[in-house]
């Protein structure tokens, strides 16, 4: 749990800096900058894109998040803690069972070095496509503060339709059409 978009721990740090302190831009101003990240995280979160190859769709979530105030779409996702994961693959793994009730199945990393989540953020996004997963007998119990609705059986046309009609949040959006790419180029699209 703990969202894919995770911030908190905040500062202000410049263009080389890891001062926290103002740093002259090109130029002659000054400026400065309230960059995010999440440090207990190592900076790290993962989504999956939960597919099954013999319908054609995914499994998204929906869950309330707090910045929007509203339901949105989603894709298992959370945070990385090292207190608790040994790797970014068993943290997506785990968000899998947790949020979508979902194990197994073929695993692709989407962008092996993460991507940053916005230039104001040190936090980079691990995204992960999970090809034919299987029912989890044993879902990972959720977070007490997640509130989700688990959506099997939604085709990939459904997803990028709620992408652009502003459904979902960016980072979840982006792993999606990484993923639905990647489909595309694995011949399963």
């Amino acid at each position: 749990g703990g969202g894919a978009g995770g911030s908190g721990g905040g500062g202000v740090l410049g263009l080389g800096s890891s001062s926290g302190g103002p740093v002259p831009a090109p130029g002659t101003r000054r400026v400065e900058w309230h960059v995010t990240g999440t440090p207990r995280a190592n900076f790290s979160s993962v989504v999956v894109f939960p597919y099954d190859s013999r319908t054609g769709c995914c499994t998204l979530i929906r869950e309330y998040c707090p910045g929007s105030n509203a339901m949105l779409s989603a894709l298992p996702g959370g945070m990385f803690q090292p207190e608790k994961h040994r790797d970014l693959l068993q943290a997506a793994r785990d968000e899998l069972s947790e949020e979508a009730e979902l194990t197994g199945g073929t695993w692709v990393e989407l962008a092996p070095a993460g991507i940053p989540q916005d230039k104001y953020s040190m936090n980079r996004l691990h995204a992960y496509l999970a090809i034919d997963c299987s029912a989890d007998p044993a879902p990972r119990p959720r977070d007490e503060e997640e509130l989700i609705r688990v959506e099997h059986g939604v085709p990939v046309e459904e997803v990028l339709r709620r992408i652009a009609s502003g459904d979902m949040a960016a980072p979840g959006a982006m792993a999606a059409m990484l993923a639905v790419e990647k489909l595309r180029s694995m011949g399963l699209r």
